[in-house]
């Protein structure tokens, strides 16, 4: 007779505690408590999925209840009646409730009518809880008293993964522990040691792809391992295990994140269409791009780059809403193209965009920044207004990001240029501190840039909160560039050194505060 297959994750659940991985604080707690025969009458385990919590309320049922177990060890012995029922899944005095669906204050009911019944075979008997938290209110309230309480014969074990909605009544009475997720060396060793058991060959570069892509959850990455032995008749490459879950090639994606902060809407909405119909995953591509994002976010905030710092803490901002929305939503290829062309869009109306050309696949990711300054071919008409971004660069530490593009310190800048960079900067600013910096006028000095202020309140109050601001115009202007308020007497608009820019008409005023938009690029059209 055959025996039935089982899948990896249940054959390898571990039945000691010397085979728990990780846990290292929660495992030596709970073994001192059996040890010393100081088992407490109610425990609450919470923490992600997948790091062990059912599975050491079954360890620790099973101690409890052991025959044989030896003195001075907390160790099951895996031999004695009690033992083979617990790992069978069939002791009476072990009994597991899924709170998901017996969430009801009549299955609490229940429960406490059932506690008072003694032990069938060890000395107690154990409930384990999963999914304490989706018990009803009325059903936690049901179960404080016997919580609080219990038969001497009983031990409550609850297990959650959200610990934040079980009631501070129910806290107050259990000891609790934290499982915390297992790094991708943790996983990656367990999954190759079920491989050598199995006598399965993995490459290295798949068991990390799998660690990575399981977010820190054991059940998950042995699961995945599962799926991929039949897929292979021998060696389970990185390949084959990109194809099943759904991971896009490192290139592709480091190719995606660059046109994207580039502002290359176009390439990177083909790059995306690659990867989705080569297989990728969507929620794995959002996840690709979100740590990318991170990556260069903590480099700019290393080289105190305040300019790339606040444009990528916004795409980073937005990828992590998209990440939280592409699972729910009903169309969720058309929801990341949009996301990333938005944030393409963005970059271009900071000052990133056009960029160089973007190195083809299988190149090494570009550093950070680089490629997202405007192409050498692309030249400028010396009537029209650079476009938007031509006026605002990163500070003088983050040459690779658009150098160039701030004039040296001292020279005059031309009115358009001046409006559109402050119009721009104003963006980066917190709601609170654009509000006061909105209605002034900037005007350039030598080596100091004036703001205008019509009125005695904005020029008081903007003076508080001039450091949010002057990292922001050094990185403009340059290091050398100060910055002083002014201001203007009564009639006065601001400066008179120059006409007023076309952007400040009323009539365009009047447009962009009725539309809620902000002008972008200024062109002067020939007649």
């Amino acid at each position: 007779m055959t025996t039935p297959y089982q899948t990896l994750y249940r054959k390898y659940r571990s039945q000691t505690f010397s085979d728990l991985v990780g846990q290292e604080a929660s495992s030596r707690a709970i073994q001192g408590a059996i040890i010393s025969d100081r088992v407490s009458h109610a425990y609450l385990f919470s923490g992600t999925r997948g790091t062990g919590k059912t599975t050491t309320a079954r360890l620790l049922a099973k101690a409890i209840n052991c025959a044989q177990r030896t003195p001075g060890s907390a160790e099951p012995c895996n031999r004695c009646e009690s033992c083979r029922q617990v790992g069978a899944g069939a002791a009476l005095d072990l009994i597991e409730i899924d709170a998901a669906s017996n969430r009801g204050i009549d299955e609490i009911r229940d429960l406490r009518e059932k506690v008072n019944l003694a032990p069938a075979l060890g000395r107690k008997k154990v409930y384990i809880i999963d999914e304490a938290h989706m018990l009803t209110g009325d059903a936690f309230n049901a179960l404080l008293k016997t919580l609080e309480e219990p038969p001497e014969h009983v031990v409550f074990i609850l297990c959650t993964t959200e610990a934040s909605k079980i009631p501070l009544t129910v806290l107050g009475r259990c000891q609790q522990f934290v499982f915390r997720r297992f790094t991708e060396e943790q996983v990656a060793g367990r999954l190759r040691w079920i491989a050598g058991q199995e006598g399965i060959e993995v490459e290295p570069e798949a068991l990390a792809l799998v660690a990575h892509v399981a977010e820190g959850s054991m059940r998950d990455a042995v699961g995945f391992l599962d799926q991929l032995v039949p897929m292979s008749e021998g060696t389970i490459t990185a390949a084959q295990a990109r194809e099943l879950l759904g991971v896009a090639d490192p290139a592709l994606m480091d190719r995606l994140f660059d046109l994207v902060l580039a502002g290359q809407a176009g390439e990177a909405l083909a790059t995306l269409a690659r990867i989705y119909e080569g297989g990728g995953e969507l929620r794995q591509v959002v996840r690709g791009v979100m740590e990318r994002c991170r990556d260069r976010l903590v480099v700019a905030v290393e080289r105190r780059d305040a300019g790339l710092r606040a444009r990528l803490s916004a795409a980073l901002e937005s990828l992590l809403h998209l990440d939280g929305e592409v699972r729910r939503h009903a169309e969720p290829r058309f929801l990341v193209e949009a996301t990333l062309v938005r944030i393409a869009v963005e970059a271009v109306g900071a000052g990133l965009g056009p960029p160089a050309a973007v190195p083809t696949p299988p190149a090494k990711p570009s550093p950070v920044g680089a490629g997202l300054a405007p192409p050498a071919h692309v030249s400028t008409p010396p009537a029209e207004t650079p476009p938007a971004g031509a006026g605002l660069a990163p500070p003088a530490d983050a040459q690779a990001v658009g150098a160039g593009l701030a004039p040296p310190a001292g020279e005059p800048v031309p009115a358009g240029d001046l409006v559109e960079g402050w119009q721009r900067l104003l963006g980066q600013l917190p709601p609170k501190v654009k509000g006061l910096f909105r209605e002034a006028r900037p005007d350039r000095e030598g080596s100091k840039l004036v703001l205008w202020f019509r009125y005695g309140f904005h020029h008081q109050n903007a003076q508080e909160h001039a450091g949010d601001v002057q990292p922001l115009v050094q990185g403009w202007l340059g290091e050398a560039v100060s910055l002083e308020f002014r201001l203007s007497e009564a009639g006065e608009q601001g400066p008179t050194s120059r006409p007023p820019a076309p952007e400040e008409h009323p009539f365009v005023q009047a447009a962009v505060r009725k539309l809620e938009g902000k002008v972008t690029r200024v062109r002067e059209i020939s007649r």
